[in-house]
This record gives structure tokens, C-alpha cells and sequence, in this order.
């Protein structure tokens, strides 16, 4: 283990106290392995450590790659397999009602008194379900040395001019992908007008030769942004934040057309092997100074209020990580579409993925 981990451990035993241990730590065939469903790089390896140093237990984290990805793998396990989720506000009412959230009252988690009011009031149905856990923004990244002019339309990659052609990137998404497509047209990303969706399919239809692939954008030293093989994507704001640290000519930018504003959750699973240490995990994860380091590490804006207090004033201070007033302002939220609506997109998305 590297010593900076070992390092944050010690700092995090020593300010925060510990849990009681559930297994020896010495005995790892003992010891209870909490699983949790995430997308890849979204959890602090060195919080991740410390978690397991004081509990006791084994952390594994099976990945998604999109929301589909998620729901599909759900659906086909009924919800089981998994101790923790991380869900978006979309999806909250979808899997209580299949089933497959554990109902989590505030008392359960007394750290959740350092989260910001502002998510439950905005999402009040979260309440006694889900714990809010990171947020921010869906827009465009590109590298401006490989670009050569700022970007500031979904139509500078919808639309490409030919030096960009090949070298974009797209969500595999249906909802994000369309979302995507229907704000660079002028309408709401939540849209449900037939005529609407079927333009915005036409629009991507077009588009499809100038696309390298459609996907997550990695955020290691390979990633395509960084190599040079892709020059535009959308993604998120803390990936492209994330990246800029490997290079500043990384620039991440929501469209003039308006953007997407959005929260994930972390979730009990209904058929969770250990709730218990479930929920001991959600109440460690939002500790100040551990939610801090989260968000730090990951370069996403952290829910909770206290820890947002103790982030560096530089990470405080990014428009990129904590956009101004201004941006928040054309950016949408998501809401839960009709089921007619989302099959609609899936259709259009499937037939767009097929080539037809």
C-alpha cells in the first residue's frame, strides 16, 4: 500500500474514531465483502482503503458503463447481487417500485446532517431512500490545441466542420444521446413531442460518419482525449476536470444551447447481503473530511455541505467542478419520462446504434 494511503488512514482513524470491526482484519476469508454497483472511477481509491481498514470488511465494485448498461444488468438479476447502487433521480422511483431499494430512514445515517437541504428539497423523493452523493454537469470537452478555436454549440459536433470529423466522441446513452440532440435543436431535453424526438433522430442519423465511437470517456492516462485520438466528447464535467490535470489544453464547456444538471445517489439494494455494513459505509462516506476527499480526488462537486466547506479553495473556486449561477441557469434537470416517450428514444437510439 502506498504510504499516502497508509498516511490518509492514520489522519482518518485519528480525526473520525471507528467503527466496530464485523471481521478480524488478518482473517480475509472471514472478512464481509460489501459490493457496490458504481460507474469505473467514481469512488476514492484511499477512501476505499480507509473503509476497509477501520470496518474490517472487503470493498468490490462491479462497473457500468451507462445507465442502460445499469438497468439492463438490474432487470436481469431482479435487482439482486449488489449491496449498494448508484442511482440518479430518474431512476429512484423506477427501483423502489420493482422492488429493489431498501427503504433508509435519515436516522440511519446521522451523517446525512452535513448534507446540502438543497438536494432534498429539490429531489423530496430521495427522502428515507437514497443518500445524495456527488453532482454536476453534462457538456462538451475538447482539447483546444487539437481543435484550434473554442467550442460553445452542440452543433460544433453535431454539425462538424471536417478537421473534427472521426475524432468525436458520443455517450451510449439513449436519454443522454437525444438529450443531447434535442437541445441543440432548440427543445427541451425532457422532451416528449413525437416530431421533436424524430428530428433530433435525423440530426444524429447525420451525424453518425463523424463519430469514433460512442462510449465513456476514459479518464487514465489512456484516454482518448489525452492521446489525441478524439478531439471533442461529451461527457461530465469532473472527467473532463479530471483530465485537464494531465493536460491544460483539456477545456470543458456547456453548449450556449444549455447543458444537463444532475445528482447521483448512493442506494441500498433491497437484496443487500449486509445492509448493516451498507449502510455503516454510507454514514462513513459522509463524514466531512471523507466526503471531502472524495470529491477531491475525483474532481467532482461533493453533496455534502460540510465537506464542501474543507475542499481547497482552488477546487471551490472552478467554474468547471462548481459552475457560476449563470451556467446553472442553462442547464436542465432531468425528469422521468413517460413510458411511451422512452421507448420512443430507445427505438430511435437502437436503430441509430444498428445503422438502420
Amino acid at each position: 500500500m502506498p504510504r499516502t494511503a497508509l498516511s490518509f488512514i492514520a489522519l482518518l482513524l485519528t480525526l473520525t474514531g471507528s467503527l466496530a470491526p464485523v471481521a478480524a482484519t488478518g482473517d480475509a476469508a472471514a472478512a464481509p465483502e460489501l459490493v457496490i454497483f458504481n460507474w469505473e472511477d467514481y469512488l476514492s481509491p484511499r477512501v476505499i482503503q480507509a473503509f476497509e481498514a477501520e470496518s474490517g470488511a472487503r470493498v468490490r465494485q462491479v462497473y457500468f458503463e451507462t445507465d442502460d448498461a445499469r438497468d439492463q444488468a438490474m432487470a436481469g438479476a431482479d435487482g439482486a447481487g449488489f449491496d449498494l447502487l448508484l442511482v440518479d433521480n430518474t431512476t429512484l422511483a423506477a427501483y423502489r417500485k420493482r422492488g429493489w431499494l431498501s427503504e433508509l430512514p435519515a436516522a440511519a445515517v446521522p451523517n446525512r446532517r452535513y448534507l446540502d437541504p438543497r438536494w432534498a428539497t429539490a429531489y423530496p423523493e430521495s427522502r428515507d431512500l437514497a443518500v445524495p452523493y456527488l453532482w454536476g454537469t453534462m457538456g462538451i470537452a475538447y482539447r483546444r490545441d487539437l481543435v484550434g478555436r473554442d467550442l460553445d454549440s452542440w452543433l460544433d459536433l453535431l454539425r462538424p466542420a471536417p478537421t473534427l470529423r472521426g475524432r468525436i466522441l458520443m455517450v451510449a446513452d439513449h436519454f443522454d444521446l437525444f438529450a443531447v440532440a434535442l437541445q441543440a435543436l432548440g427543445f427541451s431535453m425532457n422532451s416528449t413531442d413525437d416530431t421533436q424526438i424524430a428530428a433530433a433522430a435525423d440530426l444524429l442519423k447525420a451525424q453518425r460518419p463523424a463519430v469514433l465511437r460512442y462510449g465513456a470517456l476514459a479518464t487514465d492516462a489512456h484516454s482518448e482525449l489525452l492521446t489525441g485520438q478524439v478531439a471533442a466528447a461529451v461527457t461530465y464535467n469532473g472527467d473532463a476536470a479530471a483530465l485537464r490535470r494531465h493536460n491544460a489544453q483539456v477545456v470543458y464547456v456547456i453548449p450556449r444551447e444549455g447543458g444537463a444538471l444532475w445528482l447521483d445517489f448512493l442506494a441500498i439494494a433491497a437484496h443487500a447481503q449486509h445492509p448493516a455494513l451498507a449502510t455503516a459505509f454510507l454514514d462513513f462516506i459522509n463524514r466531512p473530511e471523507v466526503a471531502a476527499r472524495n470529491a477531491q480526488d475525483l474532481a467532482y462537486a461533493t453533496a455534502n455541505l460540510a465537506a464542501e466547506r474543507l475542499l481547497p479553495a482552488q477546487m471551490r473556486h472552478d467554474p468547471v467542478i462548481y459552475p457560476d449561477a449563470g451556467t446553472l441557469r442553462r442547464c436542465e434537470s432531468y425528469t422521468r419520462l413517460p413510458a411511451s416517450a422512452t421507448a420512443a428514444r430507445q427505438q430511435a437510439y437502437a436503430a441509430l446504434m444498428h445503422g438502420d
